[in-house]
């Protein structure tokens, strides 16, 4: 099933005044969510400088809505990173589908191998009969009366 990409503005910083406007955003906090409609999602947040390019008619703060700030994070992004950022979670979702192969410790190629340990023989068994524990022998240095 395709994946399905959802931008969000999380966040918005800017100035209360900036060259004669108010309430001028400057930075956007973004996420992009993607799902691939059975159970995967990977998502993907950052901020992303927003345009303050004079030839751009001024928007009002309270005229915002998150298709125009999430256009200016597109738009700033530029068309390769929108796609890079996409593609990354693409991966993180593939592998959630089909996990890679678990890495194994390599050995070091310029070290010999060890040979394996030769197995340690087991004891043989204590027999019932014999004492676990040895009474102590009588100390003969002592003087007797």
């Amino acid at each position: 099933m395709p994946i399905t990409y959802t931008w969000t503005a999380t966040a918005l910083i800017g100035y209360p005044t900036f060259d004669g406007e108010t309430d001028v955003v400057t930075r956007a906090s973004y996420t992009v969510l993607g799902d691939d409609g059975e159970g995967h999602t990977a998502d993907y947040s950052n901020w992303q400088e927003t345009p303050l390019d004079p030839s751009v008619p001024f928007i009002p703060y309270a005229d915002l809505t998150p298709e125009i700030v999430i256009g200016w994070v597109q738009s700033n992004l530029g068309p390769d990173r929108v796609a890079s950022i996409e593609e990354s979670i693409a991966i993180v979702i593939q592998r959630q589908v089909t996990p890679p192969p678990e890495p194994e410790v390599l050995p070091l190629p310029w070290v010999a191998p060890v040979p394996p340990e030769a197995p340690v023989a087991a004891e043989p068994p204590v027999a019932a009969e014999t004492p676990l524990i040895e009474p102590p022998a009588p100390d003969l240095s002592a003087p007797t009366n």
